[in-house]
């Protein structure tokens, strides 16, 4: 019988434990998401301004609304998929030719480092 209380009580103690860990970790994967998307919506509120900022700047210079619109069609449609989104495309490994998806900085198979986009937004 005191074998089983034994028993019992270390794994109470075990289990317990166990459950303290497992909410530790909930709290700290809450936590670290938590920042995360803190820190997306700090970086889509600043694409916002630096948007803004550059259409009063287009403005500024007369071009219009109905402008932006159809570039941002013919962008839209550019990758051959009108969905509202931009396609980053593959990059070519300039040593062996690979297909190296878009924000790797170098080639997968050989290493070698492949051309930055060196568009001022980068690639978005």
């Amino acid at each position: 019988m005191l074998e089983f209380l034994l028993g019992y009580s270390a794994g109470s103690k075990t289990a317990s434990r166990a459950a303290a860990l497992a909410r530790s970790a909930a709290a700290s994967d809450v936590s670290i998401h938590s920042n995360r998307v803190e820190d997306l919506n700090e970086r889509i509120d600043e694409m916002a301004l630096v948007l803004r900022g550059m259409w009063a700047l287009l403005e500024e210079q007369g071009f219009t609304n109905e402008r932006l619109l159809a570039k941002l069609e013919e962008l839209d449609h550019a990758d051959g998929t009108p969905d509202g989104r931009v396609t980053r495309a593959h990059a070519t490994c300039p040593s062996c030719e690979a297909k190296v998806p878009a924000g790797l900085a170098r080639c997968q198979y050989c290493g070698t480092a492949v051309p930055v986009d060196d568009h001022p937004l980068g690639q978005i």
